[in-house]
């Protein structure tokens, strides 16, 4: 499987870069965008990220924005249902109206449900079913253990299980030996009808 903890290292060492090196918003919008750009190439069966410049009013109660003190704009970083928020404040930058150490911030705005690595295929399953994932057979990470016996409408494998399927909608996670015993029946099928 594809190492996503050297990709989140990696992504969270140049956002530590960034976050140390700009003071504008514009400005780390865009180098923002080339991150997790470089994201989605690397791990292409997760549902992109998108990022939005809106107003810093928007994500903070209305009583504890501070228009001196607070940048107007905020970096809005959104993938399926979660969302982060990025905005200056006096001479640091703050993300969600709690971190605003910029190691911390730059762990943190990786901490995304689809950079996730599963461990089992029913992780991978929940992953794909709740949006973060998209549902690609091809590029779906095949987890560990020997691929199982037949690979038609099998999405991804580990040890114990198989994830199959041909649509989000019949997708299922099942046990190895229940799998050899599918593929028995349709062989036998295959044989006694022809």
């Amino acid at each position: 499987m594809l190492d996503l903890s050297r990709i989140k290292v990696e992504t969270a060492q140049e956002i530590l870069r960034l976050l140390q090196t700009c003071s504008e918003i514009d400005l780390l919008f865009s180098e923002l965008q080339e991150c997790f750009q470089l994201i989605s190439r690397q791990v292409p069966w997760i549902d992109p990220f998108m990022l939005t410049c809106e107003k810093t009013s928007q994500h903070i109660e209305f009583y504890y924005y501070d228009p001196e003190t607070q940048s107007a704009e905020a970096i809005v970083l959104k993938q399926n249902s979660e969302f982060q928020f990025l905005f200056r404040e006096e001479d640091h930058w703050n993300l969600n109206d709690e971190v605003r150490d910029n190691e911390e911030i730059a762990r943190e705005i990786l901490t995304w449900s689809a950079l996730r690595e599963p461990q089992t295929v029913r992780e991978v399953m929940d992953l794909i079913k709740n949006g973060f994932w998209r549902f690609d057979c091809q590029q779906i990470p095949k987890l560990s253990g020997e691929p199982p016996v037949d690979l038609r409408e099998v999405i991804s494998w580990d040890d114990k299980c198989v994830l199959t399927g041909t649509t989000l909608q019949n997708m299922d996670v099942i046990t190895r030996e229940e799998w050899q015993r599918i593929v028995a029946r349709e062989h036998w099928y295959d044989e006694e009808g022809s």
